[in-house]
């Protein structure tokens, strides 16, 4: 049985740098859905593959996106998929 090393990236994990970009295509691509509707901001790997699917979101995967959504969310940027804000 071999362990990985923390230091070194999962086959699954993407860099760092396309990381941030599929982060800030995330983000752009919920608040350019929440202005066109007029509705709190989706879950952008939940755009993926749909006819709101933004363009800012084409040149990347939904396995980027996901990682992107769930590095945001850790962050604090943005809710987990099917939380909801207490008032």
């Amino acid at each position: 049985m071999s362990f990985r090393d923390d230091t070194s990236p999962s086959p699954f994990e993407i860099p760092a740098d396309r990381l941030c970009d599929a982060a800030e295509a995330a983000l752009m691509a919920a608040v350019d859905i929440a202005e066109y509707t007029g509705n709190p901001w989706p879950y952008p790997a939940d755009l993926m593959g749909t006819s709101m699917q933004p363009a800012c979101l084409e040149s990347f995967t939904r396995s980027e996106i996901e990682q992107a959504c769930r590095f945001l969310v850790r962050l604090g940027v943005l809710e987990a998929r099917g939380s909801t804000k207490a008032t």
